[in-house]
């Protein structure tokens, strides 16, 4: 509890180099412009790749692909007023209460969905991801960590995770910093005063530029610093070092003064993964239920609606099946096309026993929406759950195609083939789930098997003998 706060929520404060792994203090330069010369766009970008692999390999990310897929439309509704060159954005929802959000190298950039919840309207979701967006597109990666060597990238990426996951794990930060200084990469990342002022300008610019109401930059600074006058004598480290001071919150009044002045209109898209979240994270099922039976009672308009849709997932934790199909349908009768409803339904049925009910609601979600990853992911668990292998392999050979975020696709992938006799397919498949969530050594073996079984297919063999040396090459990154 007392750990609510790891990283300032407005910005990407690395100072896992604290006065508990370390006594020295190191000051940067900054490197001047957008770019160094010691790393480039796609050094950051396969930094950060190697980074958020890491952190699923801690079992820290959310992969849930309708809450993915809002973070990322949020994400990039304020990216399309901002100019990013060719960086690809992703967003991802971290599997922890505290308070904190942080952005990588290369445009990966994750939020706790502790944060999530504690925002209250959409708009203060987007000021966080406005702030995070505008350090990656001005590279202050770049500009504050002179990396040298791109062989020192490994190293640097394991060190960024260690930090980011040190809060949870004392014993992964420290590993992770031995073996930086072993290969004197051993430096604080730190963004300076001008970078955050810079992604505070920056990012309530974008915030009104997007249609959101740029005050709420301000209200969120605010919700932070009172959060932070609880913690007293043990406010954490980057608190200490990096406060949300009041001219941090004056400058961001002040800048929205003279911005249009926009009022809040949350999406309904917001209201629903609010409720979804606060239903699956909190581990007191039975309050949940009450609480939402109240709220049936109190809210109106769209709160109403997210306030049922929070009740049935509620229900669905507690087995009331029953209850939520009655409660889904009320739903599906007035918002017959909206996805988070269609999936929801569909689960009533899975976990009411009801698989071919469910499965006909996938088929005809996927004959609206063919190419949404919430409900192809669904589908084709089902599917695989009831044994209709064929039919999810022939799903998943299309939908693959279409480079999914979720590393799961690949262990269905992998589980189908298997079922089906093609042995080689399925380890090489299941390598690739490995790899992507940073279990290396796993596909090393997986690619290794997949080689005894294709010796005599030449193009099988020259592919998986360049997958293995890229994984190879990868496995320093890895926080043992």
């Amino acid at each position: 509890m007392k750990s609510l706060i790891k990283i300032t929520i407005i910005s990407l404060f690395l100072i896992g180099l604290s006065t508990r792994t370390s006594a020295e203090e190191y000051n940067l330069p900054d490197l001047g412009g957008h770019g160094s010369s010691g790393i480039t766009a796609a050094d950051e970008y396969r930094t950060g790749a190697s980074v958020l692999r890491n952190i699923r390999r801690a079992g820290l990310v959310v992969d849930d692909p309708i809450i993915t897929d809002y973070l990322n439309e949020i994400g990039y509704r304020l990216l399309s007023h901002q100019d990013h060159g060719d960086t690809k954005f992703t967003f991802f929802l971290v599997n922890d209460k505290s308070i904190n959000a942080f952005a990588l190298p290369g445009g990966f950039i994750g939020i706790n969905y502790g944060l999530f919840t504690q925002t209250d309207t959409e708009s203060e979701l987007a000021s966080v991801f406005a702030h995070e967006i505008a350090h990656v597109t001005q590279r202050h990666y770049a500009r504050a960590y002179d990396v040298g060597p791109t062989s020192s990238l490994p190293i640097l990426a394991a060190l960024i995770a260690a930090i980011i996951l040190g809060g949870e794990n004392n014993n992964v930060a420290s590993a992770a910093l031995a073996t930086a200084a072993a290969s004197q990469a051993s430096k604080q990342i730190n963004f300076t005063r001008h970078n955050e002022q810079e992604a505070d300008r920056i990012g309530i610019q974008v915030l009104s530029d997007s249609g959101f109401n740029p005050e709420r930059m301000a209200t969120f600074f605010e919700k932070l610093e009172r959060e932070s006058r609880t913690y007293g004598l043990e406010i954490p480290e980057f608190l200490r070092t990096h406060p949300v001071s009041v001219s941090r919150i004056s400058d961001a009044k002040g800048r929205a003064r003279h911005l249009p002045k926009t009022e809040d209109n949350d999406s309904i898209n917001y209201l629903l993964m609010r409720q979804r979240i606060i239903a699956l994270a909190n581990p007191n099922k039975q309050s949940n239920v009450k609480q939402h039976e109240e709220d049936l009672k109190n809210k109106k308009g769209d709160a109403l609606i997210a306030a049922r849709y929070g009740y049935v997932l509620s229900l669905l934790r507690t087995e009331q099946h029953d209850k939520a199909r009655q409660q889904i349908d009320m739903l599906i009768k007035a918002y017959p096309m909206r996805i988070a409803f269609l999936l929801v339904q569909a689960e009533v049925e899975v976990e009411a026993k009801k698989p071919e009910r469910a499965i006909k609601i996938y088929q005809n979600a996927l004959k609206l929406y063919p190419n949404n990853e919430s409900i192809q992911h669904d589908y084709i668990k089902v599917l695989i759950q009831q044994k209709r292998y064929k039919s999810a392999l022939t799903t998943l050979n299309a939908f693959l195609k279409k480079s999914p975020k979720n590393p799961v696709f690949y262990k269905y992938l992998a589980e189908s083939r298997a079922a089906l006799n093609q042995q080689a397919g399925s380890h090489e498949a299941l390598a690739e789930y490995y790899y992507q969530i940073g279990q290396f050594h796993q596909a090393v073996d997986q690619i290794t098997i997949a080689l005894k079984t294709s010796k005599n297919n030449f193009y099988a063999t020259s592919r998986l003998e360049a997958k293995l040396k890229h994984i190879q090459e990868e496995i320093p990154v890895a926080t043992n």
